[in-house]
C-alpha cells in the first residue's frame, strides 16, 4: 500500500492512542544442555527411557541403581546414567471477542533453540474417508491452540512424498495450509466399503467386504513405513528427544513389513525419535458378528479371497499389529478406542517432557565386524513398584558411523543457495528481513510488494575512488500451497554506493524491492536467501500473505504499511504528547524499529466494503490491537471513518496513529487491525490483518 495517503488517513481518525505499558517479561526459558549425538559404538550402547506412574505422569526421581538393562535377555551393568528434564509447556494465548489471535512464529536460528521436534505423518493411503476428515480437523485444532513456541513441526503424507513445505517450520500459517491439502486417496489400501443389495437383489461373489489385495496392501505399507524412514533421517540433526505421529487406520504385519519395523527400530532408536501411532478411527466393534455387512455371511468362506487370512481385516489387533510394534518399540505410545485426536496428539508432544538416559557396555560379539550385524533386542526394568516404563527397544549390531573429519568439497553458489532456501532453520550469517504485504491497485490488479532488507555491515565492500562496491545473490521462492512453487526469482547484483550511501547502508540497512503479481487468491509463503559473493555468508527470512478474493465484489483487506509519524502529521497533536524524533531512520516500513515516546503512523486499504444508504457510503467497523509475546496488552477504539481511495474506487482507506509509551518495554510487538463490515452479511466473521514491530 502506497504511504502517501497516510496524511488524510490521519485527519480522519479521532487522535492518537497511548499503549498501556505492559507487564514485564518473564526470563526465557532455558535450554536443555545438548545430548551426545553418539548412541551406539563398540563400547557404549545408549537407551532413553519414559517412567510414568499409574496416572501416566512421569517419574524423575529416580537413580541408576532403580534400572535394569537387559540385552538379548541377558543383563548388563549400567555405566552411564542422566536425567533429562524440559522445560514445561506454555499455555495458549486467549482471544477475545472472539477474534483470532495473530498466528505468528519466531524463525529458529539453529538447533539449539528447538524446544521440541514433531513429525505429523499422516497414512493417507490408509485412512478412510470419515477418519482422513477427523485427523485434517484435529491436526488443525493442534496447530491453532496448543502448538508452542520453540517447536519444530512438520506434516507429511505419506501418498505424497516429502516436500520442501512439508519440511520443519515453527510458522503456523504454512503447517494450517499443509493441513489443508490433506485429501482423502481413494486409491489407498483401506479400500471401499461395500455397497448393499436392495432386497430381492443377488449380490457379486466378492461383495461382502473391501477390495483388497495383499500384494497391493504391502507395497502400499511398506511406502508408508519408508516416508517415516524419510522423516527420521531428517530429524537425526535436531537435539534432544524427537517425536513422530503416525495417523493410520491399519498397518498389519508379515514378513516384509516385520524386516521394514526392524530396521525403522533401529534407525529411530539411534536418531533418538519416539514414535507414536494413533488410529483416527476412534471406538470400533471388535465383534467380527456385530457388523451387519457380514454377519450373515461364512467366515471361512471369506478366507478364499486373496489376502484374506480369515478375519484379519477385521480384527482389530491383527490389523493395527504394526502400529502397535512402531511405538513400543520406539519408546512410543499407540493411541486406539479413543475420539479425542488432538489431545492424543498434545499427550505425545507432552511425552517429552522427561526421560533417562541410561548406558551401557555391549558384551563381545555384539556388532558385526562385516557391518552385517543382527538385531539385538533391549529391554529395560524398573525396580521400584507401581511404575511403568518404556524404552527404544533394539538396534542392529553396526556401530554408528562417526562423522568425517576431514573437510568436505566446497559448495557451489547453487547449493549453498539452495541448502539454505530448504533449511527449516533461518540462515544468519546476514542478517536479513522480509517484509510482504498483498495491495490491489487498479491498473495491475492484486500484487504481493515485497521488501527485502539486509545488513551493509554483513556484506563485504569494496572501496574504488569516490565509490563503494558490493556483489551479492538473491534468490526468492513464493509458494501457493503445500509442494506448488507459483514464482522464484534470482538476481546477481552488482551494487555500488556513494560515501553517503555506504554509510547509510552499514547504519540502517539495504533494502531491495521485490514485487509479484498475484494471479489468484489464495495462501502465499515467500522466502529469500541473501548470499555474500566474497565471504560466502548467507542469510534467509520467511513471509507469509494472504491474497483475499475480491473477485465478485467480495470484502478484503490490503497489507499494513507502518512507518514513523513525521512532524507534518502530528503537528496538530502536540496536546496527545506525540515525540518526534527527526534524527530517527529506522522508522521505515521495511525496517520498523521505534523509540519509546514516538508516534507510529500505521494505514491500510478495505477493498469492496458494501455501500448502503442515500450516500451509498460504507459502513466498517475498525480497531487496533497490540500483541506482546503472544499477550494482548492494548485494544483501541473503535472507528467508522474511512476515505476513498484516489487509486482505485472499489478501495478505501483506513488508519491511525499510535502512541508508543514512554516506559515501553524493548522488544517485538504485533499491531492487529479488525474490520467488520456493518452493511455486510450479520454473522460473518471480521478480517483481521497484521504486521510486526519493535521497540528499542
Amino acid at each position: 500500500m502506497p504511504v502517501r495517503p497516510c496524511a488524510l488517513i490521519v485527519l480522519a481518525c479521532a487522535g492518537a492512542c497511548a499503549f498501556a505499558q505492559p507487564p514485564s517479561p518473564q526470563p526465557p526459558e532455558p535450554v536443555p544442555s545438548t545430548i551426545p549425538t553418539l548412541r551406539i559404538t563398540v563400547t557404549l550402547v545408549q537407551v532413553d527411557a519414559v517412567v510414568t506412574d499409574s496416572h501416566g505422569n512421569h517419574v524423575m526421581d529416580l537413580a541408576s541403581s532403580d534400572f535394569e538393562i537387559l540385552q538379548d535377555g541377558r543383563p548388563q551393568p549400567v555405566t552411564f546414567f542422566s536425567r533429562v528434564p524440559l522445560p514445561p509447556r506454555r499455555a495458549a494465548a486467549v482471544s477475545p471477542k472472539g477474534v483470532p489471535v495473530p498466528l505468528t512464529s519466531t524463525a529458529l536460528t539453529s538447533a539449539a533453540q528447538v524446544k521440541r521436534a514433531i513429525a505429523l505423518v499422516v497414512d493417507d493411503l490408509a485412512l478412510s474417508f470419515e477418519d482422513l476428515v477427523r485427523t485434517r480437523e484435529a491436526i488443525r485444532r493442534y496447530i491453532e491452540s496448543q502448538m508452542q513456541p520453540g517447536d519444530l513441526v512438520s506434516i507429511v503424507r505419506t501418498g505424497g512424498g516429502v516436500a520442501i513445505l512439508e519440511q520443519f517450520t515453527t510458522d503456523k500459517r504454512v503447517l494450517l495450509e499443509a493441513a489443508s491439502s490433506l485429501k482423502w486417496r481413494f486409491s489407498g489400501r483401506q479400500g471401499l466399503a461395500p455397497v448393499r443389495a436392495r432386497p430381492g437383489e443377488s449380490e457379486a461373489p466378492s461383495a461382502g467386504h473391501a477390495e483388497y489385495l495383499d500384494y497391493q496392501y504391502s507395497l502400499s505399507a511398506l511406502g508408508a513405513l519408508g516416508t517415516i524412514e524419510q522423516v527420521v533421517q531428517g530429524m537425526k540433526a535436531f537435539p534432544g528427544r524427537k517425536s513422530v505421529v503416525f495417523f493410520s487406520d491399519n498397518l498389519r504385519v508379515d514378513g516384509s513389513i516385520y524386516s521394514a519395523i526392524d530396521h525403522l527400530t533401529d534407525l529411530a532408536n539411534r536418531s533418538e525419535v519416539s514414535l507414536y501411532a494413533i488410529d483416527p478411527g476412534g471406538l470400533r466393534a471388535k465383534d467380527l458378528k456385530q457388523d451387519p455387512i457380514i454377519e450373515t455371511r461364512d467366515t471361512d468362506s471369506m478366507a478364499h479371497f486373496p489376502g484374506f487370512p480369515g478375519a484379519e481385516l477385521y480384527d482389530e489387533p491383527a490389523r493395527q499389529a504394526g502400529m502397535d510394534a512402531l511405538a513400543g518399540r520406539t519408546g512410543g505410545l499407540f493411541y486406539h478406542n479413543r475420539n479425542d485426536i488432538d489431545s492424543c496428539i498434545a499427550e505425545a508432544a507432552d511425552d517429552q517432557l522427561g526421560y533417562y538416559l541410561l548406558g551401557y557396555s555391549p558384551e563381545s560379539g555384539t556388532f558385526d565386524s562385516e557391518g552385517r550385524g543382527r538385531f539385538h533386542k533391549v529391554t529395560v526394568r524398573v525396580r521400584r513398584p507401581g511404575l511403568k516404563v518404556r524404552w527404544k527397544s533394539g538396534f542392529n549390531g553396526v556401530p554408528d558411523q562417526l562423522a568425517l573429519t576431514t573437510s568436505a568439497a566446497p559448495k557451489s553458489r547453487r547449493q549453498e543457495l539452495l541448502e539454505a532456501m530448504a533449511s527449516p532453520f533461518t540462515a544468519t550469517g546476514i542478517a536479513v528481513r522480509l517484509t510482504s504485504m498483498y495491495v490491489e491497485p487498479k491498473k495491475f490488479g492484486p500484487v504481493v510488494s515485497s521488501q527485502l532488507l539486509f545488513q551493509g555491515r554483513d556484506v563485504t565492500f569494496t572501496h574504488d575512488e569516490d565509490s563503494w562496491k558490493t556483489h551479492i545473490d538473491v534468490l526468492w521462492v513464493a509458494y501457493t500451497g503445500v509442494n506448488k512453487p507459483m514464482w522464484q526469482g534470482e538476481k546477481q547484483l552488482d551494487l555500488t554506493f556513494t560515501g553517503d550511501e555506504y554509510r547509510t547502508a552499514l547504519r540502517d540497512g539495504i533494502v531491495l524491492p521485490l514485487n509479484m503479481r498475484a494471479p489468484h487468491p489464495g495462501t502465499f509463503l515467500l522466502r529469500a536467501v541473501v548470499r555474500d559473493v566474497a565471504s560466502h555468508r548467507l542469510g534467509s527470512a520467511s513471509q507469509y500473505v494472504d491474497v483475499p478474493d475480491t473477485r465478485k465484489g467480495r470484502l478484503g483487506l490490503t497489507g499494513i504499511a507502518l512507518r514513523q509519524a513525521n512532524a507534518e502529521i502530528v503537528k496538530d497533536m502536540a496536546a496527545a504528547g506525540v515525540r518526534v524524533d527527526r534524527d530517527w531512520t529506522q522508522g521505515v516500513p521495511a525496517i520498523r524499529r521505534f523509540r519509546p515516546g514516538q508516534g507510529i503512523v500505521y494505514g491500510y486499504g478495505i477493498v469492496n466494503p458494501k455501500r448502503a444508504g442515500a450516500d451509498r457510503k460504507p459502513n466498517v467497523v475498525t480497531y487496533v490491537r497490540v500483541f506482546r509475546n503472544g499477550r494482548l496488552i492494548y485494544t483501541g477504539p473503535e472507528s467508522h471513518a474511512v476515505i476513498p481511495s484516489p487509486e482505485s474506487p472499489s478501495q478505501f482507506l483506513c488508519g491511525g496513529v499510535l502512541r508508543l509509551g514512554e516506559k515501553l518495554d524493548p522488544g517485538e510487538y504485533l499491531l492487529q487491525v479488525v474490520v467488520r463490515d456493518a452493511n455486510g452479511k450479520k454473522k460473518a466473521p471480521p478480517l483481521t490483518q497484521w504486521i510486526d514491530f519493535e521497540v528499542v
